[in-house]
């Protein structure tokens, strides 16, 4: 795992320690929710690969590695951190179509993720890093009730903390609530 190892190497503390949080918390849900452990793990410490790249080159890679850029991801690039992380993945033929999923869509959401898509997603949101109300209650439907209820109560927590700070939800994870009503 040179490459991916690199790159973590490259990344600040902060950012590290968030994905070892992550990292340990996939460890949990794939156990509980008898995920691939491999799987999970190479998802969670290949999800943030590409968080600390600016706006520019984040653009410039995304072009380069031929992904789609939108509208929402024009005017926040950041939005392409989980597509480009992915997309090395998939060059270094590090994991498969499961994690590269759960990688590109762990900021926006999709509709039908797979369970492993789910977990990360979670993960990321939930953390002990994390510090919001309903983040211990969101982990814990997690790891007691489904997987799917707390993506559902994660997406409905975020669409709020966006809404509250006047900020457009991804056209994805809009479309990702509707088909879940």
């Amino acid at each position: 795992m040179g490459f991916l190892e690199d790159r973590l190497a490259q990344l600040t503390t902060h950012r590290q320690q968030h994905v070892w949080r992550v990292a340990q918390l996939m460890e949990e849900l794939a156990q509980i929710h008898h995920l691939p452990a491999e799987d999970a793990r190479l998802s969670a410490l290949g999800h943030d690969l590409a968080r600390e790249m600016s706006r520019d080159a984040l653009r410039l890679e995304a072009r380069r590695l031929g992904l789609p850029i939108n509208a929402p991801e024009e005017e926040e690039p950041i939005l392409l951190h989980g597509p480009v992380a992915a997309a090395w993945l998939q060059q270094e033929n590090l994991g498969g179509p499961e994690v590269w999923e759960a990688i590109y869509y762990h900021t926006t959401a999709a509709p039908d993720l797979s369970p492993l898509a789910k977990a990360l997603f979670i993960a990321d949101g939930v953390e002990p890093g994390r510090k919001f109300d309903a983040r211990a209650r969101i982990e814990q439907v997690a790891k007691e009730q489904s997987l799917d209820d707390a993506y559902i109560l994660l997406l409905k927590e975020t669409m709020q903390y966006l809404q509250s700070r006047r900020l457009k939800p991804h056209p994805l994870m809009l479309k990702t609530l509707e088909s879940l009503r």
